[in-house]
C-alpha cells in the first residue's frame, strides 16, 4: 500500500478584488495547457503536480503492484501529490483526475519511477535556456523523450520572464512529452525573482537552491541570482551541504546553477563565481559543475573539475571562442546525456536527432 501526503496551493481567503481578478485570469490561462510533471523524487516517493481551470477535486490513483490506492483533496487549482512509501529504483503507473460537481474535467496519467539504491547505474538528461523559440524547444524534449531517461535537469532560462503566463503555458506544453521523468531545474537571470516559478515548482528545500540523493550521487542547485558570497546564507547552507554529503559517500557530487564560472562565449566569465564558489568545488571536489546562459554548448576542464555548459534548448546561439582550457564546443541547440555506470560517468552532447557532438568521461572518485 501506498502512503500519500498532500501538500496542495488553495488561494488565500482574503483578498483584493484586483488580486482575485488576476488570480482568475492567472488559472483560465494555465490551465488550458498546464498538464501533469513530477517534481522532487526520493527512494520512497515522488510530487505529481497538475492544473485544473477552476477549484476542483482532485483524484491520484497508484498502482503499486498489490492495490490501488486512492486518495483525494478538495477544491484546488494547483493540485500537488506528494507520494511516498513505494520501493526504491521502481516503476509505478498511476492515474489523476479531477471533478467539479460529479463532472470529470481533467483525466491523465503515465509512469512514476523513485530513485534507485546505492551503486545503481542510471542515465539522465541536462538542457538549458529554453526560452524564445518554443518550436527548437520543442525539438530538443522530443530528442530527451527518446533517451527514456528517469530524471532532467534544466540549467535556467526557462521562460523569458518569469511572470509573462503564457511563455510558462509554452513551457509547460512543452515539457509534458517528459512527464515520466522527474524534472529538476535551476533559476536563470530571466526568472529574476522567480515567483511563478516557485509556485510552479515542488522542488525541497526553500525550491531556490536545494539539493537532492539520486542513488549515489549527489545534486546540488545553486541560484547565482541572490548572494553567494561568503557571508550569505547560500554560501553557509552549500559548506553544509558538502559536509554532510561525506556521510553519504558520494560516487560523484554534480553541482548545477545558471551562470558559468568559465565561458569562452559573449557573457564570459563570471569572476565573482571564480572567486567564491569554484575555490569551494576544488576543496570538495566537485565532479561536475553545469551551467546554462552563454547560448550554446562549452566544456572546460580546470583544477580536476568539469565544467559544462548546456544553454541550448531553443535561445538564439552564440557565437564561442576559444582558450587553453575550452575542451570542447559547439554553436548548436543540444542537451546532454549522461550514463552513471557505477565505475564512472558518461556524458555526450548531442542535437535534437541524436548526433553527437561531442562526448567524454568522468572517473568515479576514490
Amino acid at each position: 500500500m501506498s502512503w500519500i501526503s498532500l501538500n496542495s496551493y488553495n488561494r488565500p481567503k482574503e483578498m483584493t478584488k484586483v488580486k482575485k481578478y488576476t488570480i482568475l485570469i492567472f488559472l483560465l490561462v494555465i490551465s488550458q495547457l498546464f498538464s501533469l510533471y513530477l517534481n522532487d523524487v526520493s527512494g520512497d516517493g515522488v510530487t505529481i503536480n497538475w492544473f485544473t481551470e477552476e477549484p476542483s477535486d482532485s483524484f491520484l490513483i497508484v498502482y503499486d503492484g498489490s492495490n490501488e490506492s486512492i486518495y483525494s483533496e478538495q477544491e484546488v487549482t494547483l493540485h500537488r501529490f506528494k507520494v511516498s512509501g513505494l520501493q526504491p529504483g521502481m516503476s509505478y503507473a498511476y492515474t489523476v483526475k479531477s471533478e467539479k460537481d460529479g463532472k470529470v474535467i481533467f483525466r491523465n496519467g503515465g509512469i512514476l519511477t523513485t530513485a534507485p539504491l546505492k551503486r545503481t547505474p542510471f542515465s539522465f538528461a541536462v538542457y538549458g535556456d529554453s526560452r524564445s523559440n518554443h518550436s527548437v524547444h520543442l525539438e530538443i524534449a522530443h530528442g530527451i523523450a527518446r533517451e527514456n531517461v528517469p530524471l532532467v535537469i534544466h540549467t535556467g532560462d526557462l521562460v523569458s520572464s518569469d511572470d509573462t503566463l503564457d511563455e510558462w503555458t509554452s513551457f509547460f506544453n512543452v515539457i509534458d512529452i517528459l512527464s515520466d521523468s522527474v524534472f529538476y531545474s535551476t533559476i536563470g537571470n530571466h526568472e529574476a525573482s522567480a515567483e511563478n516559478y516557485t509556485k510552479f515548482f515542488a522542488f525541497p528545500g526553500n525550491k531556490r537552491y536545494y539539493s537532492f540523493w539520486y542513488g549515489d550521487v549527489f545534486f546540488i542547485c545553486l541560484n547565482t541570482n541572490e548572494a553567494f558570497d561568503k557571508y550569505s546564507l547560500q554560501y553557509i547552507w552549500l559548506l553544509t551541504e558538502l559536509e554532510e554529503a561525506k556521510e553519504g559517500d558520494p560516487a560523484f557530487i554534480i553541482v548545477y546553477f545558471h551562470h558559468p564560472p568559465y565561458s569562452f562565449g559573449p557573457h564570459g566569465d563570471h569572476l565573482y563565481i571564480q572567486q567564491y564558489l569554484v575555490p569551494v568545488f576544488e576543496d570538495y571536489k566537485v565532479d561536475l559543475v553545469l551551467n546554462g546562459h552563454d547560448h550554446g554548448y562549452q566544456r572546460v576542464e580546470k583544477n580536476g573539475v568539469t565544467y559544462v555548459i548546456s544553454a541550448g534548448g531553443g535561445a538564439p546561439l552564440y557565437d564561442i571562442g576559444s582558450g587553453k582550457d575550452l575542451i570542447a564546443s559547439a554553436n548548436a541547440y543540444h542537451y546532454m546525456l549522461f550514463n552513471y555506470t557505477v565505475d564512472g560517468l558518461f556524458g555526450y552532447a548531442k542535437t535534437a536527432k541524436g548526433l553527437i557532438l561531442d562526448s567524454f568521461y568522468i572517473q568515479r572518485r576514490d
